[in-house]
């Protein structure tokens, strides 16, 4: 079955064998795409955001973003785990569907053990990673080449053998995590992080400060605040300042300068400006009210 989109994404499908597939995706749209295609447990899946980002959507509400020049690997040796992803606007991917057999014959002439075994057992796994070097040049040289239609299977599957060398044979450097992230401890980090702002609300800490305290990466922050409070980040923490300026105004024992210096602006013009572009009146007519 041919992969399948909501919108208008360019698509570019090559089945190379039954045991290996390749699909390069281009929303060039201005929304966000749906991509979807059935996938047998037998298969592994990886995946390649060139540009952009994207998002891989799993059984139980798990989820996974994917930023600009990151891969994901996908093996579940008991359920079938179709593609399900969605793809940003002005977003770039590349699919590799290989049934693990196959893969296994690559490295058959290698000492290198696959990471898909445990007490020799096929184990599930989901691994994220950072492009390498070596990866994106491949990945490029995958996107535009020009060679006889006879050879082009020989070609892509050559380039392919190349990504997976280079994958598993990179250090772990490169590796972000190895395991999925609900979408119920998504929304308990960013609880998390709010209240963390509520506390430090004069001087907030930086988005690289809390990936750091809460082990989560800075996008899936930012993209977290969108989905699940539906605000961007800066914007939760404009109006979450301004909010509470509000509460110390209405209790009217304070100045507005001091307020505006309890709030973390150096110049109070500032925090006059921010409220009366969010209320349509200033802190000091608020006051009067």
């Amino acid at each position: 079955m041919d992969l399948k989109n909501t919108f208008k994404s360019r698509i570019r499908e090559n089945k190379i064998s039954d045991k290996l597939y390749l699909a390069q995706i281009d929303n060039y749209t201005d929304v966000t795409d749906t991509i979807s295609k059935p996938v047998e447990k037998e298969f592994v899946q990886m995946y390649f955001c060139i540009k952009g980002t994207a998002t891989f959507h799993f059984a139980r509400n798990e989820i996974y973003f994917m930023e600009k020049e990151s891969t994901l690997l996908i093996f579940h040796p008991k359920q079938n785990v179709p593609i399900n992803i969605s793809l940003a606007k002005k977003s770039n991917l590349i699919i590799i569907v290989i049934k693990i057999q196959e893969l296994e014959k690559i490295f058959s002439e290698y000492t290198y053990k696959l990471p898909f075994y445990e007490n020799a057992e096929y184990k599930c796994l989901f691994r994220e990673k950072l492009l390498g070097i070596r990866e994106r040049q491949i990945l490029s040289q995958l996107k535009d080449f020009i060679i006889d239609e006879e050879f082009k299977n020989i070609y892509l599957k050559t380039k392919i053998i190349e990504i997976f060398l280079f994958y598993f044979s990179d250090n772990e450097n490169n590796l972000i995590k190895n395991q999925s992230i609900s979408q119920e401890n998504i929304v308990s980090k960013i609880q998390e992080i709010k209240e963390c702002i509520l506390e430090n609300i004069a001087s907030p800490p930086t988005l690289k400060e809390l990936s750091n305290q809460v082990h989560l990466s800075e996008y899936k922050i930012k993209e977290g605040f969108k989905k699940i409070i539906g605000k961007s980040f800066s914007t939760y923490i404009l109006d979450t300042k301004l909010e509470i300026g509000k509460e110390k105004l209405d209790l009217k024992l304070k100045s507005v300068k001091e307020i505006a210096y309890d709030l973390g602006y150096t110049n109070p013009s500032h925090f006059i400006e921010a409220f009366k572009k969010k209320y349509g009146i200033t802190p000091k007519q608020w006051m009067l009210k």
